[in-house]
C-alpha cells in the first residue's frame, strides 16, 4: 500500500507539472486523459469515463476554458451532444503532458515491478517490453485507482475526502505516530498547506493530534488516525486485496512499458469551432 501511494503521488506531481495543475483529483486526470485521446469526446461521455457527476465535469471545463485550454461546440453527429475541443494552447499542454508521463513511467519501471511482485508473484514482469501511448496507461493506472477509491467508506468518498487528504490518511495509518512537518515533502505543500490538510482530517474524524506520545520529546505534537481513519485505509487494503490479480497485470504492463515511436509524436490538432474535423 505504501508503494502505491508513492507511485500515486509521484504520478500525480508529474501530471500537476505538466498540464499546470494543482493536486488533481484522479478523476479530474481521467477526464482529461480522455480530452487529450478520444477526440473529439462529448461532456456526457467525460462523465462517464471519469465518475464525475455533470456538474463537478462543467466545473473542470470551466477551469480549462479560463485557462484558454479547451473549447466546446455542439456535436456534429448528435446536435444535443456537446463536444469538448484543445485549443492550440491546450494541445501545446497536451504534448507536455505525453513528454512527462512518458520519462515518468520510464523511470517508474523499478518500483511497478516491485508492486507487481507484491501483488502476485506469478506476473513478474515477462517477455518483450509493452509499447503504448502514455496518456493511455495514465488512464488504465487512474481507472484502477478510482476503483480503490470507490471502496472507501462514504465518509471518504463524495468530494468529503479529497486527494491529498487521503495521501496524507494512508500514511499516518501506515506509519504510525507522524509528527506534521514530516507529510510537507510527500504532500508537496508548504507547512500552512500541511496544517490546513491536518485540520480537515481532524475535523472528519479521521486523525488525532496527540502530546506526550514521543517519549524523546514529550511537547512534540503528533498524528494518529483515529478508528474511523483506520477504518477507512482497511477498506482500500481490502479493495487491493480483491483486485490484486488486475493490479499485478497492470503494474508488469507498467514495468515493461517502453515509448513507442507514435508516442512521442503530436497528434494532429482538432478541429475547431466552425471548422470541420479533418
Amino acid at each position: 500500500m505504501e508503494l502505491l501511494g508513492r507511485f500515486n503521488d509521484e504520478m500525480t506531481h508529474a501530471f500537476d507539472e505538466a498540464f499546470g495543475t494543482k493536486w488533481a483529483e484522479i478523476e479530474d486526470i481521467l477526464a482529461i486523459a480522455a480530452i487529450v485521446v478520444d477526440r473529439p469526446v462529448t461532456t456526457r461521455r467525460l462523465s462517464e469515463l471519469s465518475g464525475l457527476d455533470r456538474r463537478a465535469v462543467s466545473r473542470m471545463l470551466s477551469r480549462l476554458r479560463a485557462e484558454g485550454l479547451v473549447t466546446t461546440r455542439a456535436s456534429q453527429a448528435d446536435g444535443r451532444a456537446v463536444e469538448v475541443i484543445l485549443t492550440a494552447r491546450g494541445e501545446q499542454r497536451a504534448q507536455a503532458l505525453r513528454t512527462t508521463m512518458t520519462a515518468f513511467f520510464g523511470r517508474s519501471t523499478d518500483i511497478a515491478r516491485e508492486i507487481s511482485l507484491g501483488m502476485l508473484p506469478a506476473h513478474a514482469p515477462r517477455g518483450p517490453a509493452a509499447s503504448a501511448d502514455p496518456i493511455e496507461l495514465l488512464r488504465r493506472v487512474c481507472e484502477a485507482g478510482v476503483a480503490l477509491v470507490r471502496v472507501m467508506p462514504d465518509t471518504a468518498t463524495e468530494g468529503r475526502l479529497a486527494a491529498r487528504q487521503r495521501a496524507a490518511l494512508v500514511q499516518i495509518a501506515t506509519q504510525g505516530l507522524v509528527r506534521p512537518n514530516d507529510l510537507a515533502p510527500s504532500l508537496g505543500v508548504s507547512r500552512a498547506g500541511v496544517a490546513y490538510i491536518v485540520d480537515q482530517l481532524c475535523a472528519k474524524g479521521f486523525v488525532d493530534r496527540r502530546r506526550d506520545a514521543l517519549p524523546e520529546d514529550r511537547r512534540a505534537v503528533v498524528l494518529e488516525a483515529t478508528a474511523e481513519g483506520l477504518h477507512a485505509v482497511r477498506a482500500v487494503m481490502d479493495g487491493i486485496a480483491q483486485q490484486r490479480e488486475t493490479l499485478a497485470e497492470l503494474f508488469a504492463d507498467v514495468a515493461l512499458w517502453r515509448p513507442s515511436a507514435a508516442a512521442s509524436e503530436t497528434p494532429p490538432v482538432s478541429a475547431g469551432p466552425g471548422r470541420p474535423a479533418a
